[in-house]
């Protein structure tokens, strides 16, 4: 059964924020590049638990890696995916999401 597949605020505005970054030199590399982000998204929809637990950051917390500059934090409840944040460019995702509400 596939799982419905919700982005958070925040993971939208890291999504149009690396869309802005890229562009910059690449408006449409950019396009191509955040099309990828969200279907390796999708692909939790069929496989919701292949991300890496890290119960340690928040609870429920998961995240996989996308390419070598991209982390997906999301969190499964019951047959929802949730997208919390998406990472760019080596960003702290671990300091950020065991921050107080800041991951979220």
């Amino acid at each position: 059964m596939a799982h419905k597949l919700v982005y958070r605020p925040r993971a939208n505005e890291d999504l149009e924020g690396i869309y802005r970054f890229i562009a910059q030199d690449s408006p449409t590399r950019a396009f191509g590049f955040i099309e990828k982000i969200q279907q390796r998204c999708d692909l939790l929809r069929e496989y919701p638990e292949q991300g890496r637990a890290r119960p340690d950051l928040k609870p429920g917390l998961r995240v996989i890696p996308y390419g070598r500059s991209v982390v997906i934090t999301y969190r499964v409840t019951g047959d929802t995916i949730e997208v919390l944040r998406i990472f760019y460019g080596g960003q702290d995702y671990e300091t950020i999401m065991s921050g107080d509400g800041e991951g979220e």
